[in-house]
């Protein structure tokens, strides 16, 4: 009797923990790709870019006259000029790789301290529609999920939350995903 018992028990166990589970999915990057703070944050990055597209041309320019004054001074220039000039112009052309390398990273990094806020706005959001709708997971379409029931799909629900109309991925403006009828 006990070996009969004990997986009947293990079963219902199971599935009353599975009868409770209810796990939904989101397009989180439509969501923030239909927020309008996007292109604020888009400004933001362009503007750092130019100003790092600045400082780089800077460096340039500031290595470029170096190179000149070197090659004017070159012929009357001691030797002892010659390499302290020299050490200064692989010094900059050092510099000038080293902010090349590191100006992809520090976009990297401005784009992410930019976008955090509209993260956790939309997290909030997703957090307040999974609490009302009984959720206990929900997943991200972005994450490689292998199939979903459009049924659980939050995205509308969060865009709504958000009081943000969804665009069709690929379309910055205008284009609203169209509605089921």
């Amino acid at each position: 009797m006990k070996k009969i018992f004990l997986p009947l028990v293990a079963c219902f166990i199971s599935f009353s923990a599975l009868a409770q589970t209810k796990v939904g999915t989101i397009d989180s990057d439509l969501v923030i790709s239909s927020l309008d703070e996007v292109a604020q944050v888009q400004k933001d990055l362009e503007a750092y870019n130019a100003e790092l597209e600045k400082q780089f041309k800077d460096l340039v320019t500031k290595y470029q006259t170096a190179v000149t004054a070197y090659q004017d001074a070159e012929a009357t220039a001691s030797e002892e000029d010659k390499q302290t000039k020299q050490e200064e112009i692989v010094g900059m052309e050092q510099d000038i790789q080293r902010f090349r390398q590191n100006s992809q990273g520090l976009i990297s990094i401005r784009q992410n301290e930019l976008m955090q806020p509209l993260y956790q706005k939309v997290g909030q959001a997703l957090n307040q529609v999974a609490q009302e709708q009984n959720y206990s997971q929900v997943l991200t379409l972005n994450a490689g999920v292998a199939y979903f029931d459009p049924a659980h799909d939050l995205t509308q629900a969060v865009a709504d939350k958000l009081g943000v109309t969804l665009k069709v991925q690929g379309q910055q403006d205008q284009t609203a995903l169209p509605t089921q009828n």
